[in-house]
């Protein structure tokens, strides 16, 4: 999983990880819903026989996805 945080920080941040999970589900990417103790995390756990090319099909959407949620916050 990844932990998201706020900015600059270390406080978690479960919205954040909220709206990485909504974009990637419309990028058509399905995740699990946040985990973690406050929801902060985003679980990754494709199957252990899911071929190259959609690990690395689902690599970029989830980097679309953070790219899109985090580009539009002031760092």
């Amino acid at each position: 999983g990844i932990q998201v945080v706020k900015p600059g920080g270390k406080i978690p941040d479960p919205e954040m990880a909220f709206r990485i999970n909504v974009a990637c589900f419309q990028k058509g990417l399905l995740m699990f819903a946040p985990v973690g103790s406050g929801g902060e995390c985003i679980k990754i756990a494709p199957p252990l026989t899911i071929p190259e090319d959609a690990l690395r099909e689902s690599h970029q959407v989830l980097e679309e996805a953070v790219d899109d949620v985090v580009g539009g916050i002031d760092r």
